[in-house]
């Protein structure tokens, strides 16, 4: 009887570019299970499983988890030929670590980032709800006025503005990124473009 393949014995083949896809998701999925509820919510992991599922399937919207799976697509584009589980050198030690190690590491560094960002983008929303008594502790017309106030001195370009609003109105990457008509990726830059020039005028408000 032949013995049932798993999915994971796909890290014993060369990479090509017929199977990177494949293995850059599950080194992003086994990623980030073990960072969710540390620096990941559940939410992010439930949503890339149903990525990589259905991500084919006509009408189906990826979540911005899947950016995660696509960081380690690229990083295994570099390295066709290869195994995940060789061994190379660490450009930071130069020790020898594992392909699979370096390409876990793209996709840490990415969640990461983005748990910095969005840990200091609460200020913003923070400073700006018009609820929150440490801040407002006037009316509600003052409040906005407030609010308006920190955006203007912000200095948002006509397409930072589109996305700030989005962000405010709880909407996702692929929601904003549908709405304006741009690339996720340009979602993703505009909002570092707003935090960085939040962070700049933060100490001033």
């Amino acid at each position: 009887m032949e013995t049932k393949r798993s999915c994971y014995d796909v890290f014993e083949e060369k990479i090509t570019p017929s199977n990177v896809m494949q293995i850059g998701e599950l080194i992003a999925l086994k990623t980030v299970q073990k960072l969710v509820l540390i620096k990941v919510p559940r939410s992010v992991y439930v949503g890339l499983i149903r990525d990589i599922n259905y991500k084919n399937t006509p009408g189906y919207i990826i979540t911005e988890g899947y950016d995660l799976a696509q960081a380690a697509i690229c990083f295994l584009c570099e390295h066709f030929g290869e195994r995940v589980l060789d061994l190379c050198l660490d450009p930071k030690t130069g020790e020898p670590v594992t392909l699979y190690r370096l390409c876990s590491r793209v996709v840490s560094n990415e969640i990461y980032k983005r748990w910095l960002f969005n840990r200091n983008t609460r200020e913003i929303y923070i400073k700006t709800d018009c609820y929150e008594q440490d801040f407002f502790k006037d009316d509600m017309e003052e409040s906005f006025k407030k609010c308006a106030k920190i955006i203007r001195r912000m200095k948002l370009t006509k397409g930072e503005r589109q996305t700030l609003d989005c962000y405010i109105a709880g909407m996702r990457f692929s929601e904003i990124a549908d709405k304006l008509k741009i690339d996720r990726s340009n979602v993703w830059r505009r909002r570092e473009r707003i935090q960085n020039k939040y962070n700049a005028i933060k100490d001033k408000v």
